[in-house]
């Protein structure tokens, strides 16, 4: 039974018509053969009796007048009825008188039974009274075997058979057309769900075919998508008016203007979704700048606000510069705080960063780990490419004891590119990276441009490589002029 309720519609339906059809015709087919046997013994009785009747009559007269040649000669008529086996003729003292056996497997006579039928697995026998003028001479017997009845239920099964074969294939043809009515739309429907369960197409609908229950079905299930697809639109809506005041929210806290005497600073950053976990700042201080870039581990809302978290702290820790005038121990101080933030949130996030400081001399002093600097000399044409060796944010509480500080000098026309990851890890369709080599090769183009081009025109370069970006992409150019 548990087999049966895995099948398919189809095949259920298929089986259930198979099945009431067979059996009903089973039944009918039983029913009939039972009745034509019961008909058939009747029959078969009747002319027994009507036989006997006749003997009785012609031999009355040879019993009366103790003629037992002429009663021999009477029963002999018999021969012509094969499905006689015996007869006999008893005189009135009951003792026999003339008799009838078929040929080889005839039954001898027995002793003189009661008058009236009796009917046994394989004959029927008469017993009736033999009268002349109206007194009782004698008794006849007469005994048929039941062979004929074998012979018409052997064709009778026959011709049963042959209906049931034809019966069970019309039904099977009827049973498959029928069944397609019913589950036709239940396909249908089924179909639809699971296209809608892949593709998230609220706007299908299932065509109705009829008013039955299953077309009852399918308005409901069509009715439900529609309800679903208002719902998903409104939360969508909300969803995106959400993600744009975030991205309102992040994108201003962002500085706008980077205004450093000697100096031609910009920065842009393309977030992957609404909302980034890239982050660049410019703060001024007496005499010079602090500037930093950083990348927040993956990108989204949650990334989005622990930017936004250490955006915060940058400008607090920058408000205090003349107590950390070495960008290491900014960086400390940055990673502190936001260990402990982290640790709260129980948010397994972390974030490269390099903090560097700007001198009006045209000195750089940078501590942190993230992405390699790229340095552009003026005087020679070339880039230098600096790593940033030191301890992602978040990782320890305590990471002053690797974060050291480098310095380098930038002299007229030279050009610091700081980047995030999402511009060299960027792949187009091939799986093929922007990378590092693509990078210094734009930069060595862009140098004389302004750095607001160079950062501009850099960055939607590797949102085009990118077709669809994966990760935020965000740089920073600082150009001594």
């Amino acid at each position: 039974m548990a087999r049966f309720r895995d099948l398919s519609i189809r095949s259920k339906l298929m089986t259930g018509f198979m099945l009431t059809s067979l059996a009903a015709l089973l039944l009918t087919v039983g029913a009939l053969t039972s009745y034509d046997r019961a008909t058939f013994r009747d029959e078969v009785l009747r002319d027994v009796d009507t036989l006997a009747g006749i003997l009785g009559e012609n031999a009355s007269s040879s019993v009366a007048f103790n003629d037992h040649r002429q009663a021999e000669a009477t029963l002999a008529a018999l021969r012509a009825q094969p499905q006689i086996t015996s007869a006999a003729i008893y005189d009135s003292k009951g003792a026999l008188f003339a008799t009838y056996v078929r040929a080889k497997d005839g039954d001898k006579p027995a002793i003189l039974p009661h008058d009236g039928t009796w009917i046994d697995a394989q004959h029927i026998g008469v017993a009736r009274p033999i009268l002349f003028s109206g007194a009782r001479v004698g008794t006849l017997t007469v005994r048929s075997d039941l062979s004929e009845m074998a012979v018409r239920r052997a064709r009778t099964l026959q011709i049963a058979g042959g209906i049931y074969v034809a019966a069970a294939f019309v039904a099977l043809l009827l049973a498959s057309v029928f069944q397609r009515a019913i589950s036709r739309p239940i396909h249908s429907l089924l179909r639809a769900e699971k296209r809608v369960s892949r593709e998230k197409d609220y706007t299908l609908r299932v065509e109705k075919e009829a008013n039955d229950e299953i077309g009852l079905l399918i308005d409901g299930f069509n009715e439900m998508l529609g309800e679903i697809r208002a719902r998903d639109a409104e939360i969508l809506a909300k969803h995106d008016q959400e993600m744009a005041l975030a991205r309102s929210i992040q994108t201003s806290v962002l500085p706008r203007t980077f205004e450093l005497p000697g100096y031609d600073i910009s920065a842009v950053m393309l977030p992957a979704e609404e909302v980034g976990g890239d982050f660049y700042e410019f703060r001024r201080t007496n005499g010079g700048a602090w500037i930093g870039v950083g990348d927040v581990t993956g990108h989204g809302v949650t990334s989005g606000l622990i930017m936004m978290m250490a955006q915060s702290m940058f400008t607090i820790l920058c408000e205090q510069n003349g107590h950390y005038q070495s960008p290491a121990k900014f960086v400390s101080l940055l990673n502190r705080a936001m260990f402990s933030n982290l640790q709260r949130l129980g948010q397994e996030k972390f974030m490269t960063m390099v903090v560097a400081r700007i001198e009006e001399n045209g000195r750089l002093v940078y501590a942190g780990a993230h992405t390699d600097l790229l340095i552009y000399r003026a005087a020679t044409g070339t880039i230098e490419r600096l790593p940033t060796e030191g301890v992602w944010l978040g990782i320890s509480d305590d990471v002053e004891h690797v974060t050291e500080d480098r310095s380098i000098t930038l002299n007229r026309g030279d050009v610091a590119l700081l980047h995030t990851d999402g511009v060299t890890e960027s792949r187009n369709a091939a799986g093929e990276c922007y990378d590092m080599e693509r990078l210094t090769n734009d930069l060595k183009k862009l140098h004389d441009k302004p750095a607001a081009a160079i950062v501009t025109t850099i960055a939607a370069s590797a949102w085009q490589w990118a077709g669809t970006p994966k990760d935020d992409v965000s740089l920073m150019a600082v150009k001594r002029s």
